[in-house]
């Protein structure tokens, strides 16, 4: 898979297609930079309409962008990677709207009618779709058989779809409405396509009918890698990610949106990996790591990484085990409870996932991320020239289940144990995560951070790596910029008291600690090991005293 164009037009997305959050306060509304979602949100925080409004007017910018009042038309053609989550906020907030905008909003939610219908090869799926008029599809034919050809791929694309969902991989089948057929309709959108719940089903949980709506030419839609063709393309992601949307509403229909959407987008890559048209909105979650995973906007879809990280690492099958726990649990509930047979959780993981996070792009190392040298790469949120360093904050400081990179280089400092000093705002849950860098490669590691949030641990011999990435981290879901102080301090080898220097008193330190019970060694164990063969012993002690009052040789680096 080769991604050619993410470098070279990385400003040409952002011009264009993407208008990232440039802050929490913009959560939701990261979309096209004065596109109608954009305007709409605008006075909605300006007050300038209720939330009821937004809510109706959002669903018009999706389904019926004509409609809309003239000061929310945008100059601009809005592209909305999907309406599912406008037409489910309109459903589930349908009592604060006025009676004349329900009204409305009911016919837009009412099946399209076309003037033709076409049955797929597997008699799946039913494809309503228009030859003449506003909603026509193109009509080339090139098999000649009287039916468009670009009708024919969508239901073909739809076929494998659900083939590869209930027959590979085992989901639950969508729940049918009044016969077997699954319907699409092909009509003019301001999105990729739009799934509508309908009737909720028989099962124990919110399982829910639903039909979907696939845009009618995709013309003017942004590029991708398709071999076949842009348009083809995005035929073929729009109907796995819709039709994921329809196989979720199997398991409930009133999960939340973050994770509807964040693993629809996903399902593209799973189901069609030669498209890599969410490539798109990377961008979106790589350059602000600060912002929370559940936050809505551009950012939910560039956070397909999230579940593009939990099937790389534990199989494809975890997805879909999060969504049957999604019957009785929310999204990271759920979550937590698919990683539990494998010992995990989302408090463990996510400082993992992190981790991956900064090795894609030009950091590519080819462990983790099989098309990680093709995503963008997260910003430093500070770069320090030397180690150790005093304390230092957050300039953007992270939200609930985010983090910061910090880069710090040891530079010619004097070697030893590197303790990690970190304090967060207590209020929310924190953890903490470093990346060694050096010539051998690269290493993982983890501090513990107690309930107050302060780090308990650190670095032994942490000149041998050329740098260091410090990724401190919240794993709770709650709060948004959550301050934190940070620095490191210097302890030197057999420094077994913690003093900062090496001297008689580890001396006395050792001797309590082998023969009057006192304390082990503070910070590590190793800083009492002076001759590094393993174990701390009265070799230890005469080892230690002959560096410091017989010329010895220092105490030795445990590798």
């Amino acid at each position: 898979m080769i991604k050619t164009f993410l470098l070279s037009s990385c400003l040409l997305l952002m011009a264009w297609l993407i208008s990232p959050m440039l802050s929490n306060a913009d959560s939701g509304s990261g979309f096209k930079f004065g596109g109608s979602i954009s305007l709409i949100e605008k006075a909605f925080k300006d007050g300038s309409i209720t939330r009821a409004d937004k809510i109706f007017y959002n669903l018009q910018a999706v389904l019926a962008p004509n409609d809309l009042p003239a000061n929310f038309r945008a100059p601009i053609t809005e592209l909305i990677p999907c309406g599912t989550p406008y037409v489910m906020e309109a459903q589930n907030n349908w009592k604060i709207l006025s009676s004349d905008q329900q009204a409305i909003a009911a016919n837009y939610l009412a099946r399209p009618t076309s003037d033709a219908e076409y049955i797929s090869s597997d008699s799946l799926f039913m494809v309503h779709y228009d030859t003449t008029g506003y909603e026509a599809v193109p009509l080339e034919d090139l098999n000649l058989n009287s039916i468009p050809d670009y009708v024919e791929r969508i239901a073909i694309y739809a076929d494998s779809s659900y083939r590869y969902y209930h027959q590979d991989l085992g989901y639950l089948p969508h729940p049918f409405d009044a016969d077997s057929l699954y319907d699409i309709y092909l009509i003019k959108l301001s999105a990729y396509g739009v799934t509508v719940r309908e009737t909720q089903g028989d099962s124990a949980w919110n399982d829910y009918t639903s039909y979907i709506q696939v845009h009618n030419s995709f013309f003017g839609f942004p590029s991708n890698d398709d071999p076949e063709g842009d348009v083809i393309g995005a035929q073929k992601v729009t109907c796995a990610h819709e039709y994921y949307h329809a196989t979720q509403l199997a398991y409930d229909g009133t999960e939340e949106v973050w994770w509807m959407e964040c693993t629809a987008t996903c399902f593209e890559e799973v189901t069609f990996p030669e498209v890599n048209d969410n490539y798109w909105y990377l961008n979106s979650f790589f350059d602000y790591p600060d912002t929370s995973l559940i936050t809505g906007g551009y950012h939910m879809y560039g956070a397909f990484i999230w579940p593009i990280y939990l099937w790389e690492k534990y199989g494809i099958n975890i997805l879909r085990s999060v969504w049957e726990y999604c019957r009785y649990s929310n999204s990271l509930a759920s979550i937590d409870s698919a990683l539990l047979p494998f010992g995990k959780s989302l408090k463990l993981d996510f400082p993992e996932f992190a981790s991956w996070n900064y090795f894609t792009g030009s950091r590519n190392d080819g462990g983790r991320y099989d098309s990680g040298a093709y995503y963008p790469t997260v910003p430093f949120d500070r770069v320090v020239s030397s180690l150790p360093f005093t304390a230092i904050n957050a300039l953007n400081p992270p939200d609930g289940l985010s983090c910061n990179y910090i880069m710090a280089y040891p530079g010619g400092a004097q070697n030893g144990y590197l303790k990690l000093d970190f304090d967060g705002i207590n209020s929310v849950e924190w953890a903490f995560a470093y990346i060694g860098l050096g010539q051998s490669g690269s290493i993982f590691g983890t501090c513990p951070v107690d309930i107050l949030g302060r780090t308990t641990g650190g670095i032994y011999n942490f000149l041998k790596y050329d740098s260091i990435v410090f990724i401190p981290t919240i794993v709770s879901q709650w709060l948004d910029d959550n301050q934190y102080s940070f620095a490191t301090i210097f302890i030197p080898f057999g420094d077994a008291s913690g003093s900062g220097a090496t001297n008689i008193q580890d001396i006395t330190y050792l001797i309590n600690y082998l023969y009057k019970g006192g304390p082990p060694p503070l910070n590590d164990m190793k800083l009492g090991d002076n001759n590094c063969s393993g174990i701390i012993n009265i070799q230890d002690i005469t080892y230690l005293i002959n560096f410091l009052y017989k010329g010895g040789v220092s105490p030795c680096v445990i590798q």
